[in-house]
């Protein structure tokens, strides 16, 4: 069995998943760290929409599969708990307990607050959306992702909250919009017929300026996944952003970060 908390100290990315109030699996990718001892990840709150359905969720896996994350020959691992979601609309606590932390796993964040100048610049930069890690049950072994373009996570219902398995992505036929899934462990179990969600990401290394996600929802009856809903695409570019891109990136970026700032202080 996998140590998790090690785990998630190393990891450069992670995922995290929940099932909403109407039973609709949900899936982001974001950077674990560690908060005074604790799994967690901080939004920033541009993501703030992202993480609205975090709010409510009783029970949220965190999960570590991407294979520049894990030892060579290691299993990946998901835990699942309850959530706690602290708004730091200061940015005051993530500042001092996880700033540092952001800042060598996801070298963007570098640009925005690598110092004191910086921090006050751009310090829409620095208030977070907090989720983390409650009490939570044994760490399982998942395999490991070495395909961003294939390998995915499934992710639907189960007895004790959201059920997370690694499978092999394919499409059910030539041009089907559907798709077919195999677990990667080679096992026949999953998270069973209903409703369920396959959820990828990619990144450039080492710099992770690029961080694409791809998902396709609907419902699973066997292997076979009757797509509803997708958003992405698996093997979407990851070229290098151009000088103006970047710009209007982080453009829309404080923008979007001043906005759900504003209305999380108007909601104390």
């Amino acid at each position: 069995m996998t140590e998790f908390l090690p785990l998630w100290q190393r990891a450069l990315t992670a995922e995290v998943c929940w099932v909403d109030t109407e039973g609709r699996p949900a899936a982001i990718a974001a950077t674990p760290l560690l908060d005074r001892g604790v799994a967690a990840i901080a939004l920033p709150y541009s993501r703030a929409t992202e993480a609205a359905g975090l709010r409510t969720a009783s029970r949220v896996a965190f999960a570590v599969t991407d294979s520049r994350s894990l030892r060579r020959e290691r299993p990946g691992a998901v835990r699942v708990g309850t959530p706690e979601v602290v708004d730091d609309v200061e940015g005051d606590h993530f500042a001092v307990e996880l700033l540092r932390q952001e800042l060598v796993k996801y070298p963007p964040s570098r640009t925005l607050a690598d110092s004191p100048l910086l921090c006050r610049e751009n310090w829409w930069w620095l208030p977070r959306v907090i989720v983390r890690l409650g009490a939570s049950g044994p760490a399982r072994d998942l395999p490991a992702r070495t395909n961003p373009e294939r390998h995915a996570l499934l992710v639907g219902s189960g007895s004790e909250g959201p059920r997370v398995d690694v499978v092999d992505v394919a499409v059910a036929g030539p041009g089907a919009r559907d798709l077919r899934v195999a677990p990667l462990d080679g096992r026949d179990s999953g998270p069973g017929d209903g409703r369920a969600l396959v959820f990828g990401h990619d990144y450039t290394m080492p710099d992770l300026e690029r961080w694409e996600t791809w998902s396709a929802s609907g419902t699973l009856t066997g292997r076979d996944l009757a797509v509803t809903h997708r958003e992405g695409e698996p093997g979407g570019a990851l070229a290098p952003l151009r000088l103006w891109q970047r710009v209007r990136r982080q453009k829309t970026l404080e923008r979007e970060c001043k906005h759900h700032i504003r209305v999380a202080e108007n909601r104390r």
